[in-house]
């Protein structure tokens, strides 16, 4: 394996787990001010602070040997394969947004359970609809765009770096994921899918039944954008510099002469999603 592609995998990984530590801290702070009552002193979670997680930096000591060096290398090509990260993302976010009835009638059939909307169909109608609205607005499908693109992208990295081959199977968990990811953190989705009384058994099976809708219309969705998608065009090479293949497993270290391991420290800086190498030696 190529001695860039070892580091590059290990600081992509490390973007990727700061990605989720932000994502999760999202989910808590809905969850915090959900709990949130007129008397703060009644919210016990009013008392803690919103735990997060921020990757500062690591030091990285690495050790490998050196299999063999070749000039015929590439390099990804970062603004095209960008382009067509983004272009996707772009056709994944305007299918969503074709659901707009769809996902205006799941709406209305979930609020149609509760015990005070009963009487009142045609106000449910008008509520799904202006609901799903105020959901598929230009602002959000803005949004989806960019997490499909940025989600794409970095799937493209870590595909690039393992020297392993695109499937079509990986670009549609991706897009499906952010699609869902964005769609059920949606303030009015939250609301949406929440419980209300536990003892009607109608809504608790309306309630995972609507779940499931929803997700299945972002898989539909990146179903669809996926098989429109040219996946051998994706992954935009250049022609790079030569590289060095190198062996990292224990296992194959063990065996060799302790004479022959090399050793590489890297100490790197995280700052908005991009790493600076401070130091290599």
């Amino acid at each position: 394996m190529q001695l860039s592609k070892v580091v590059g995998a290990i600081l992509n990984d490390l973007s990727t787990a700061q990605d989720l530590a932000n994502e999760y801290s999202s989910q808590l702070n809905y969850k915090y001010k959900k709990n949130q009552v007129a008397d703060k002193n009644d919210n016990i979670l009013s008392n803690f602070q919103l735990p997060s997680a921020v990757l500062r930096g690591i030091t990285l000591d690495l050790k490998f040997i050196i299999q063999a060096i070749n000039a015929d290398g590439f390099a990804l090509d970062f603004d095209k394969t960008q382009r067509n990260c983004d272009e996707i993302g772009r056709r994944a976010a305007q299918r969503l947004l074709l659901s707009r009835q769809e996902i205006s009638a799941l709406i209305k059939q979930r609020r149609s359970i509760s015990a005070e909307n009963l009487d009142q169909p045609h106000k449910n109608q008008s509520d799904a609809v202006e609901i799903a609205n105020r959901i598929l607005t230009p602002e959000f499908a803005k949004k989806l765009e960019t997490k499909v693109s940025q989600g794409l992208f970095r799937l493209i990295q870590r595909v690039f770096l393992l020297g392993n081959d695109l499937t079509e199977s990986e670009i549609k968990d991706t897009i499906t994921d952010k699609l869902e990811n964005e769609l059920l953190k949606h303030e009015d989705i939250q609301e949406l899918l929440e419980i209300k009384d536990f003892d009607n058994q109608n809504e608790t099976v309306l309630v995972k039944e609507t779940r499931k809708l929803l997700k299945k219309s972002c898989l539909d969705c990146a179903d669809n954008v996926t098989k429109a998608a040219d996946i051998q065009t994706m992954i935009q090479k250049v022609k790079g510099s030569p590289h060095t293949n190198v062996i990292v497993h224990p296992g194959a270290l063990q065996k060799v002469p302790t004479e022959t391991i090399q050793s590489l420290r890297i100490v790197a800086k995280y700052d908005n999603y991009r790493w600076t190498i401070s130091e290599g030696r």
